[in-house]
């Protein structure tokens, strides 16, 4: 091979190869380095090859009278006069290979498309359950549901439909609408102090929603919608009171739960989104059109500061 290094395999040899001998390549060897690649070709050469094969053709199980008939079997057959035979036969098994990683990718995708089919057909089902579609047709509480863009969609529009949010003055719907958005840190000590008895008995009454939705998807089989989190409740009721950034995030320091200012405004601009989606929420059931002024007003009063000066271009 003029002194040429690689990697072989089975493709690259026209016929069944017998092995003579084994010798151990260095964990580490380098097929780039002369000196390595001498000291292999040293070890290859101690090695008696011929008496190896002497040996074992001395047993060899190709002299038994069935395979001698299969072997004049295969050299009569027309096949086997092609001059081209084994470039054919090379052909062949790399077309065999392909057809078999082809066989394995669609395979692959025709499962991935019937579990998003099986995952799309549960998704109905709680849909139609909870009346929010009837049979293929949005209801009102299904239009109500296409105007809400957030992970926990499905619990803020019955906490909606509920009108377990009516009442909440600005400032306290902020509070309790952060519960949607944020999610904690692993290493976060969570307090369980609330800025009203309003925004409590708000909480209790969303978290009931949510665990009464997450035991309906499970049902179905489906992956259960996000438990509310309290950890920007504080924070979230703070800021809408005007109070300053620096008050607000010692207040944050002070509960256990020290917050960076960046981390401060990515938050508020998730929640400033998913009020004002809420404030163009088409009204139904008992949600009121004094639910969507109060969250209008929330989100003005949550962009300020360096929240407002974070959105501009």
């Amino acid at each position: 091979m003029g002194r040429w290094a690689g990697r072989l395999s089975s493709a690259d040899f026209p016929a069944a190869v017998e092995v003579l001998a084994k010798v151990r390549v260095p964990k580490h060897f380098n097929h780039r380095s002369p000196q390595e690649r001498r000291d292999l070709a040293s070890s290859l050469r101690n090695i008696d090859a011929p008496k190896v094969a002497r040996a074992r053709r001395a047993g060899n199980p190709m002299d038994d009278a069935e395979i001698q008939q299969l072997r004049e079997r295969l050299r009569a057959h027309p096949c086997h006069r092609c001059p081209d035979r084994e470039a054919h036969a090379r052909w062949a098994e790399r077309y065999a290979k392909l057809d078999r990683e082809t066989a394995a990718t669609r395979r692959k995708i025709e499962g991935k498309v019937g579990s998003l089919g099986r995952t799309f057909e549960r998704i109905c089902q709680l849909l139609n359950d909870r009346g929010y579609l009837d049979d293929d047709t949005a209801t009102d509480a299904g239009r109500q549901l296409s105007r809400i863009w957030s992970e926990s969609d499905l619990v803020v529009t019955e906490c909606l439909r509920a009108g377990i949010w009516d009442g909440l003055d600005a400032a306290e719907l902020a509070a309790v609408v952060s519960t949607m958005v944020y999610e904690a840190r692993r290493d976060e000590r969570l307090g369980d102090r609330l800025p009203t008895g309003a925004v409590r008995d708000a909480l209790a009454a969303t978290t009931r929603i949510w665990g009464e939705l997450a035991a309906d998807e499970a049902a179905v089989g489906l992956p259960t919608s996000r438990e509310p989190e309290l950890g920007f409740v504080w924070i979230a009721y703070r800021w809408a009171r005007n109070d300053s950034l620096d008050k607000v995030l010692a207040a944050a320091s002070q509960a256990g739960a020290p917050m960076p200012a960046g981390d401060f405004v990515r938050w508020c601009k998730q929640l400033l989104d998913l009020l004002e989606q809420i404030a163009s929420v088409p009204a139904a059931g008992s949600t009121s059109s004094a639910l969507a002024v109060q969250a209008r007003t929330a989100a003005r009063l949550i962009r300020r500061g360096v929240v407002a000066q974070s959105m501009q271009p």
